[in-house]
């Protein structure tokens, strides 16, 4: 069974001597294991998943925080009643949580916990994004992408060639997947670097779009440009148009599922327990 403390402590003795960001907006701290950053354009505010505890951990401690843009705490626990909620997506007047072996679906107004969606036979649900009218959440544990449309969610894809598949991003018509790598091993390295993979809705067939970039975890565009994260050494990405990595930031291990709004890059600093939000030159 894969365990996430041994990495972390390791992880976390080298934290201090790590770059800062450059370009940095803000910094709000005091999270417990803060996961995915979301902008609700509804309500001009950021939607915060708070693992509070281990990852893998079903305990009833996880739940939802609200920032302003500005990165100051509207509410530390605004939806509650999870275990560690991670990727997260909006659609609907709804948030939408992967935590663990469940999608969490949250009244976006009111934070009120409406459904507790099962993923049967997963283990560790991960990220979500939407389409517009679905939602695609995966599970890195077992090569499968899980989809809820219409009240129904069941399992859309499975295959050994998503190589653990971490960060979800719907990009122009094509779901794109961050692989962590293959030969996922008990401290969550791998043995081989993941791809940023690309799904073709209609058929399902997978492609390469960056090959061998490090353990992916979140996707995102900036500036019409994609970007994407290595969770094990803190690195950020920009892709190119012929896929080629081109490192734009180095930042503190851990970092968790970045994402965006305009030009600003949403940055959860798991085990730092802080967000940040910085705007690139």
């Amino acid at each position: 069974m894969q365990t996430f403390k041994p990495l972390a402590a390791a992880l976390l003795l080298g934290l201090s001597t790590l770059p800062s960001s450059a370009g940095s907006l803000w910094s709000t701290d005091g999270f417990d294991m803060p996961e995915s950053v979301a902008f609700d354009a509804a309500g001009n505010r950021l939607i915060v998943s708070v693992m509070e505890g281990a990852p893998n951990a079903a305990d009833g401690n996880g739940h939802l925080a609200l920032l302003s843009t500005d990165g100051k705490i509207i509410d530390a626990k605004w939806a509650t009643g999870m275990d560690a909620p991670k990727g997260l997506a909006l659609m609907n007047g709804k948030v939408f949580a992967a935590d663990l072996t469940s999608l969490r679906v949250v009244d976006a107004q009111t934070g009120k916990l409406l459904q507790s969606l099962p993923a049967e036979g997963s283990v560790f649900l991960n990220d979500v994004t939407t389409s517009g009218n679905e939602i695609f959440v995966s599970d890195m544990m077992t090569n499968i992408i899980w989809r809820y449309a219409d009240g129904t969610f069941e399992k859309w894809l499975e295959s050994p060639e998503l190589n653990h598949p971490n960060g979800l991003y719907w990009d122009n018509g094509r779901l794109l997947v961050g692989a962590w790598g293959k030969g996922l091993k008990n401290d969550f390295t791998t043995e081989a670097p993941g791809s940023l993979l690309a799904i073709d809705p209609a058929s399902k067939a997978i492609s390469v779009v960056a090959r061998d970039i490090g353990n992916i975890d979140g996707i995102a565009r900036l500036n019409g440009k994609l970007v994407l994260n290595d969770w094990i050494n803190g690195k950020v990405f920009e892709i190119g148009s012929d896929g080629t990595p081109n490192e734009i930031m180095s930042e503190p291990a851990g970092l968790a599922d970045i994402s965006t709004h305009d030009d600003v890059l949403y940055l959860p600093h798991m085990l730092e327990g802080r967000i940040e939000a910085v705007r690139l030159n």
